[in-house]
Formats: structure tokens, C-alpha cells, sequence
């Protein structure tokens, strides 16, 4: 711990050292409920259109399996009927693609299209 840490710590009265060690979790901080679906759906890119089917669902994100590749760090359209969220692309692994939305969106609005 850097000393300027130890006295802001120890000037609010709270002295206390973090440690961690080879048993302690870690929990990713990104993680929303997610819910298991299996729903077609459509990822609209510069690219084009890409048939794709949504695997599972959060109000910050879904996992989607395509065809094909995609590029990481590019911005993507996820279409199902009515619905059009605007997403990122936060990883890629094979077929599969991870899907971040600038807006939460709520399950009942994707179950509904």
C-alpha cells in the first residue's frame, strides 16, 4: 500500500490493509442477472445483417451466437420485431459474441417481441 493511501486511511481513522490471497473470489463487477433464452434475432452492422440466436439475456447485455465473426470494439444494432437496442461489441470467442447496451432494456420488452 503507498503511504499517500496509509495516511488517508489512517486520517479518517480507519487503518485497515486489504489482502488477498490464493483463496479469495473475485467477482466480476459487470455482472447483471442474466436469463437463459433461446429467441432469433438480428445484429445490424456496417457490415450488413446477421441472422443471429440470443443465448442469454441481462438488462445490460446479451450473449449471441452468429455465423460468423465479428470484430471487437465495433458498435452493432440488435433487432428482435419492434425492438432495436444499440449494443457494443465486448468480445468475440468463435461464434459466439458478448453484447454490451448503451441503455438497459428491460426483459419484458425483449419477451414481448
Amino acid at each position: 500500500m503507498s503511504a499517500r493511501v496509509k495516511r488517508k486511511l489512517a486520517s479518517t481513522g480507519t487503518m485497515r490493509e486489504s489482502r488477498m490471497s490464493v483463496h479469495t473470489k473475485l467477482e466480476p463487477a459487470r455482472r447483471a442477472a442474466r436469463k437463459r433464452v433461446l429467441m432469433m434475432g438480428e445484429l445490424i452492422t456496417c457490415g450488413g445483417s446477421h441472422r443471429v440466436r440470443i443465448r442469454d439475456f441481462s438488462s445490460k447485455g446479451a450473449q449471441v451466437v452468429a455465423g460468423q465473426g465479428f470484430d471487437t470494439n465495433c458498435d452493432v444494432l440488435l433487432k428482435r420485431g419492434d425492438l432495436c437496442a444499440a449494443a457494443h461489441v465486448a468480445w468475440v470467442k468463435g461464434d459466439e459474441v458478448g453484447i454490451t447496451f448503451y441503455r438497459p432494456i428491460s426483459p419484458e420488452d425483449l419477451a414481448a417481441n
